[in-house]
């Protein structure tokens, strides 16, 4: 195998996987899940969490992948402000599963996606991306729900109803099909 037939074998798996994912529908806290318009590349959907504090909004997700995926991991941002010990200023999620030395090209995004839900919805103190947050997440927890409540009803997205996003699917479909 040549070095650049591993490199086409990314838009291929990647189309496989958003079908796949679009199909099932497993990730519930999980909508709106679509690429850029011509780059496979790029992919967006709209987080919604199902715990207290993040379940009052929700967050803008956007998913970034190497060409050289699957042998190199996907990078993930929340384009929302999020008050998270996991998640930096800039967006940028700390999950191990997606560090080089976890990393394994097996690895399926949906799996990635499960465990980053998982994160929002219970955060990970012992891997923060920010120090002072996890800190006051162990120490201060009463002030910590606080303070992400806040910024949740601040900077938290629209987090649309079962019947907006039925109508945003049909409107997506009918632009599809001209």
């Amino acid at each position: 195998m040549k070095k650049d037939d591993a490199i086409m074998d990314g838009p291929k798996r990647m189309q496989n996987e958003l079908k796949q994912m679009m199909e099932q529908k497993q990730l519930s806290q999980l909508q709106l899940l679509e690429p850029e318009k011509d780059n496979i590349y790029k992919w967006y959907a709209l987080l919604m969490p199902n715990t207290p504090p993040y379940d009052k909004g929700a967050f803008k997700l956007e998913i970034d992948f190497p060409k050289e995926y699957p042998f190199r991991p996907p990078i993930l941002h929340i384009n929302t402000k999020i008050y998270h010990p996991n998640i930096n200023e800039r967006g940028q999620v700390c999950l191990p599963i997606l560090e080089p030395e976890h990393w394994k090209p097996t690895s399926r995004i949906e799996h990635v996606l499960q465990v980053l839900i998982a994160t929002i919805n219970d955060p990970q103190p012992d891997n923060p991306y920010n120090v002072e947050i996890a800190g006051q997440f162990v120490n201060d927890p009463k002030k910590f729900y606080r303070m992400a409540e806040a910024w949740v009803d601040r900077y938290g997205e629209h987090r649309p109803t079962e019947q907006e996003l039925a109508r945003i699917a049909r409107r997506k479909k009918k632009a599809a099909m001209r």
